[in-house]
């Protein structure tokens, strides 16, 4: 089967959908099928794929007609857009409804700053060319593919779309990367290296947009822990930390308990680390850093806002939240998780769980609906 697979960026080293992309290519080519990638940047990947990368343009919609035109020419069996373009056969936007997660990030900010963003010519335009990108992809997709029901229910609403249209396949996360007896070795430099060879219990968090991911809540969370006595850290991979976000963790009286590691190209070490996972997301179609974090039998502390959590038996596998601005709650689970049992036991299940959310499985799941999606439609 010919495929074509559409994404902005086809790179193994890129972020989680390009990770996944690549991921998805290797997959198919396993499997038997030819490969080609429609994309406007390419970083090196070692796959025997055919590459056609497009010269970038600013506007979403003159990316997708740069996109159109070259699938004209392409005529594949069967086209994967994660969200680039208009004429994928299955439409599988990762992060759900581009839409609605900029409206989720403009909501994340403080009154002043959103009102500015409504007021935007600029911002109003970008809503503009994204709700008429996403009426395009919904419209002229044979299949639709939600990461989370939530996100399902989202698209189903906001484009008049039948659930039944619409396939949830959860993210899946590497398990065997990840499994315990694979990344134990590492903890004991790992935690050396973080300044922690003395002990206390390690709380990691993972987040680009330290804001959208709550990581202030997590901060806050962090201080009541220490107010009350408890030997707590915070590891926080992925995005750096400017004036403000140091400046809340000095007002917090937390600097010295919270490290701000930056862009983090292995999460392994920092599993192997950590004592538990703190995700109290503001917005999350569905957090692959949770998966993996369960996988490395790590308990995780998200909230409803993430997708995610409907893998999740609250107090069983992990605890869900309900409101991500309530740093007594999160500070509250976080104190259970200061008993070693309760962490092994959580953390225990969450392993056993995440193994139903493997990469393998997800990728298969992906591979039977473009296989759907080939077929002749029926009169």
């Amino acid at each position: 089967m010919r495929t074509v697979l559409v994404v902005d960026r086809f790179d193994p080293l890129g972020g989680g959908l390009e990770r996944w992309t690549a991921r998805l290519a290797a997959h198919l080519l396993e499997a038997g099928h030819a490969v080609e990638v429609v994309t406007f940047a390419v970083g090196e990947h070692g796959l025997p794929v055919r590459v056609h990368q497009l010269p970038f343009a600013r506007s979403v919609l003159a990316r997708g007609r740069l996109i159109e035109r070259c699938l004209a020419g392409l005529r594949p069996a069967v086209v994967h857009d994660t969200g680039s373009g208009w004429s994928g056969d299955v439409f599988h936007p990762q992060t759900g409804s581009h839409l609605g997660s900029l409206d989720r990030e403009i909501a994340s900010h403080p009154p002043l700053r959103r009102l500015k963003a409504a007021v935007s010519p600029r911002t109003n335009l970008r809503r503009w060319r994204l709700r008429r990108l996403e009426a395009l992809q919904a419209a002229r997709a044979r299949r639709v593919v939600a990461v989370s029901h939530r996100i399902r229910r989202d698209l189903a609403a906001r484009h008049g779309l039948s659930e039944e249209r619409i396939a949830v396949i959860h993210n899946g996360a590497d398990t065997a990367r990840f499994a315990p007896e694979r990344i134990g070795g590492l903890r004991e430099a790992a935690r050396r290296e973080l300044g922690l060879a003395e002990g206390g219990v390690l709380f990691l968090g993972a987040a680009h947009n330290l804001r959208l991911k709550g990581m202030d809540t997590a901060m806050r969370a962090l201080a009541a822990l220490r107010a009350a006595g408890a030997e707590a850290h915070l590891a926080i991979a992925g995005g750096a930390a400017d004036a403000h976000w140091t400046g809340l963790a000095a007002e917090l009286g937390v600097a010295d308990r919270v490290r701000f590691l930056g862009q983090v190209d292995e999460m392994a070490p920092l599993f192997a680390a950590a004592d538990a996972f703190v995700h109290p997301t503001r917005w999350d179609a569905c957090s692959l850093s949770t998966i993996e974090a369960a996988a490395a039998a790590l308990p995780v502390i998200t909230t409803a806002m993430n997708g995610a959590a409907e893998l999740i038996r609250d107090g069983e596998t992990g605890f869900v939240l309900s409101d991500p601005e309530d740093a007594g709650a999160l500070a509250a689970r976080m104190r259970l998780l200061l008993d070693g049992a309760a962490r092994r036991r959580i953390g225990a299940a969450a392993h056993l769980a995440a193994q139903g959310h493997d990469i393998r499985d997800n990728l298969r799941a992906v591979e039977s609906l473009l296989f759907e999606a080939a077929q002749p439609a029926t009169p």
